[in-house]
């Protein structure tokens, strides 16, 4: 059999029905100075604080698929894809990793998502 033909034959693919989505993406980090008189003492402080809610870290090996099987803890360059059961917005937030990836829902809705999720390993 031709190698690139053997290649795209054996990916392998993982539907993950009703997973819910409660992370939200990050805004960023804004740096302050605060400064504080107490009597006759003079305070500084110089700091950073994010902004806004964090995204939801998921493990692919604490995932169930469709037959209730464990996915594998490392997936060789997954492809993570949500299909949303209404029009609200869920997407991956960065690049996933072999063990897992960050993901977070549209801000604007008022509480978690249910999604499916279909994680596809595209290999070497």
């Amino acid at each position: 059999m031709n190698q690139g033909l053997s290649k795209l034959n054996s990916r392998r693919m993982w539907v993950v029905p009703d997973f819910v989505v409660w992370g939200l993406p990050d805004l960023g980090e804004i740096e302050y100075l605060d400064i504080e008189q107490v009597d006759s003492i003079k305070s500084v402080a110089f700091g950073s604080v994010g902004i806004g809610d964090s995204v939801q870290s998921v493990v692919f090996s604490n995932l169930k698929d469709n037959r209730g099987n464990s996915l594998p803890a490392t997936i060789s360059r997954p492809l993570v894809t949500s299909r949303s059961h209404n029009e609200s917005q869920v997407f991956v937030v960065g690049t996933e990793a072999n063990s897992g990836f960050k993901i977070a829902r549209d801000p604007s809705v008022a509480g978690p998502l249910t999604v499916d999720l279909i994680v596809t390993e595209l290999g070497e």
